[in-house]
C-alpha cells in the first residue's frame, strides 16, 4: 500500500524533498534574508553612532595645534618653558527648571567628550573657565546647587598636573542686583573663587575678576572687590621696581615681574559687537545691537579702573556666547570666548594660547559642528535604509519545483 502514495506525491528537483516541504524552505531563506539585512544595517547604524559619539572628537581636536612663539621675543632672562593654557566659558550645565532631559543628556554628553578629549589630545598646563558654570545657579538651593557643583567637577575633571581655575558669571550667582550675600558665598567656597585673586603660574601672572563685582555702588562686595584690585596692583608695581633695583622693601617679593593677562566673564565696555571679526563672532543682524552697561559688559568707570590700575597685556573675557578679537584704544587686547556648549553653538570653541613672560599667542580650536553631525546621522540613516533593499547574501542551495 505505501507504493500506491508515491504518484501522487510531487518532488523538489536533485534534492528530492516533498513539494509540501517546500514553503517551509522558503520562509526559514526569506527569514535568514530578512535577518542578515537587519543585522547589517544595525551594524551600520552602531558604526556610524560610535564614529559621531567618540572618534568625530578625536578627528576634529586632532586638528587644533598649539600656537608658537618666534624666538625673537624672548627675553634673555627667560628660563621658564611656555605655558599652555586652554580658555573656555558658558558651560551653563542645565538644571531642573530649563531644557528637557533629552537637551540635557546630549549637551553634557557633548561637552565631557569634548573636553576630555582636548585634555587626552592636547594636554594643557592650566585650564580657565570663565563664568556662567551653570544655568540655573542664581535660582537654586544650596542641595541643588550643591549637586550641580558635583556634576561639573566631574564633568570638567583634570589630569593630575593641569590646574583649573573658574571665575563667577551672571548664571552662577545672579547679576549685581540679584547677588546675595550667601549666593556668593557658596560659589566661592565651592570653586575656591573669590571676587578677585592673582594667580601665578611658571612666571606668568593671570589676574581673576568677578565680574559682578565690579558695579562700582559701594555695596560691601564691590569696596572689597576694588581693594583688592589695588592691592595687587600695589604688588604688581613692587615686583616690577624689584626687577630693576632691589632694596629693604624687595625682601618680601617672591614672584618675578611679568605684566598679567586679566580674565573675567563681561568684557570690557564696548558699544556693540560691530567690530569682531572671528569666524565664531556674533550673526550680522546682532552685531550692532548696543551693549548695556554692567548687562552685556562692564560699563567704562570699572573698565578704565581694572585698565589704569592692573595694566594688563591682554584682556580674556566671555558672557556673549560669540567670540570677538578686539584692541582697544590703549592697545591692548581682548579675546572674547564663546560659548563651550552646543546649546548656545552651532560651533562652539575654545582658546588655547601659549605664554611666557613677555609675550601670548592665541588660537581658535573649533569643536565639531552640530550641523555636520546630524548630516552625518542622516547619512547614517540613508545607508542603513538602502541596506534594507540590498539583496543578502548568496545562498548555493535554492529550491526548484517539478
Amino acid at each position: 500500500m505505501s507504493n500506491n502514495a508515491a504518484p501522487h506525491a510531487r518532488f523538489i528537483n536533485d534534492n528530492m524533498i516533498p513539494l509540501y516541504h517546500a514553503g517551509e524552505a522558503w520562509k526559514k531563506i526569506i527569514v535568514a534574508s530578512l535577518s542578515s539585512k537587519i543585522l547589517r544595517s544595525i551594524l551600520i547604524l552602531l558604526l556610524f553612532f560610535i564614529y559621531c559619539e567618540v572618534i568625530h572628537y578625536i578627528v576634529v581636536l586632532l586638528q587644533c595645534t598649539w600656537p608658537s612663539v618666534t624666538h625673537e621675543t624672548y627675553s634673555s632672562l627667560e628660563e621658564a618653558p611656555d605655558l599652555k593654557v586652554l580658555v573656555i566659558a558658558d558651560t551653563h550645565l542645565l538644571g531642573f527648571r530649563h531644557g528637557h532631559w533629552f537637551d540635557k543628556l546630549r549637551r553634557e554628553w557633548q561637552m565631557r567628550q569634548a573636553f576630555q578629549t582636548s585634555m587626552l589630545i592636547h594636554k594643557p598646563d592650566v585650564v580657565f573657565v570663565l563664568g556662567d558654570l551653570l544655568d540655573e545657579g542664581k535660582w537654586c538651593g544650596d542641595e541643588e546647587f550643591n549637586y550641580h557643583v558635583t556634576r561639573f567637577k566631574s564633568m570638567f575633571a583634570v589630569p593630575e598636573g593641569t590646574e583649573l581655575h573658574v571665575v563667577s558669571g551672571n548664571h552662577d550667582e545672579g547679576f549685581h542686583e540679584m547677588i546675595t550675600e550667601h549666593k556668593h558665598q557658596r560659589f566661592e567656597r565651592a570653586f575656591d573663587s573669590p571676587s578677585v585673586r592673582m594667580v601665578d603660574i611658571q612666571g606668568n601672572t593671570f589676574v581673576l575678576i568677578n565680574s559682578m563685582a565690579m558695579e562700582g555702588d559701594h555695596c560691601t562686595m564691590c569696596v572689597q572687590a576694588e581693594r583688592k584690585v589695588k592691592e595687587i596692583s600695589y604688588e604688581l608695581a613692587l615686583r616690577q621696581k624689584c626687577e630693576k633695583h632691589k632694596d629693604e622693601a624687595c625682601k618680601s617679593v617672591r614672584k618675578p615681574y611679568s605684566k598679567p593677562i586679566l580674565l573675567q566673564h563681561f568684557p570690557m565696555y564696548r558699544k556693540s559687537d560691530s567690530e569682531c571679526n572671528t569666524e565664531d563672532s556674533a550673526p550680522a543682524d546682532e552685531k550692532d545691537i548696543p551693549f548695556r552697561p554692567r548687562y552685556d559688559s562692564l560699563d567704562q568707570r570699572s573698565s578704565k579702573l581694572l585698565f589704569s590700575t592692573l595694566e594688563p597685556r591682554l584682556v580674556i573675557s566671555a558672557h556673549t556666547h560669540h567670540g570677538c578679537y578686539i584692541v582697544h584704544s590703549n592697545n591692548i587686547p581682548e579675546w572674547s570666548v564663546s560659548s563651550f556648549s552646543w546649546r548656545n553653538r552651532n560651533n562652539p570653541t575654545l582658546l588655547m594660547l601659549r605664554v611666557n613672560s613677555v609675550n601670548h599667542t592665541a588660537f581658535q580650536c573649533f569643536l565639531p559642528k552640530e550641523s555636520t553631525v546630524i548630516n552625518i546621522y542622516i547619512l547614517s540613516g540613508v545607508l542603513a535604509g538602502i541596506s534594507l533593499l540590498w539583496p543578502s547574501i548568496s545562498y548555493k542551495y535554492r529550491p526548484k519545483i517539478c
